[in-house]
């Protein structure tokens, strides 16, 4: 286990609070909680909120304890092989309202942007703001980040690396076929 670099949480991290909550969130289990989260899409603290609450409780409810378990994930998820990918993603829960979603370095990842009028009609980016081309009716809403190949192939009818590879070019459009059609 690496030392925490605490940065602008010195004094939080200092404490029998902060030295407690490093090695908590450096246990494999509790890595492991973090990992499959962000394996699923989702921001790594939602994998450990309720073994958070449950071994600290009210102690974690202040904002800059909870800013410092952010710091902490970071840099252990980023240690482990991870980047992080966005932060500010919004949780309905407690204690974390938001947190940062990460990916594996070697992971290929594609923002999914659907047309209002047409939801087989999409847009695939490298980027969460690209430059969208204009439709004819409707817009472009914004519905996920796919960082998983099967996800990609079986639900939005697109190979990942390849698509990834032609977004970092530009963002283009993809028509997803239909499954099944009416007898």
């Amino acid at each position: 286990m690496k030392p925490f670099d605490p940065a602008q949480f010195q004094n939080e991290s200092a404490t029998e609070l902060g030295q407690k909550l490093w090695v908590f969130l450096n246990r494999a289990d509790i890595f492991g909680r973090m990992e499959t989260a962000t394996d699923l899409g989702q921001p790594a603290l939602q994998g450990v909120e309720e073994q958070l609450l449950a071994t600290f409780g009210e102690a974690i409810l202040a904002d800059r304890i909870k800013q410092m378990i952010g710091r902490m994930v970071r840099q252990i998820m980023e240690s482990n092989g991870f980047e992080h990918v966005t932060s500010d993603v919004r949780l309905n829960s407690v204690p974390f309202y938001k947190a940062s979603r990460y990916r594996r370095r070697d992971q290929a990842m594609v923002y999914v942007f659907k047309s209002s009028e047409n939801p087989r009609e999409m847009l695939i980016s490298a980027t969460r703001n690209p430059e969208k081309p204009v439709l004819e009716r409707g817009k472009w809403v914004y519905i996920n980040a796919v960082t998983s190949g099967l996800k990609a192939q079986i639900g939005y009818g697109f190979d990942l690396k390849a698509a990834a590879a032609k977004a970092a070019q530009a963002p283009f459009r993809h028509h997803m076929a239909r499954v099944m059609r009416a007898g």
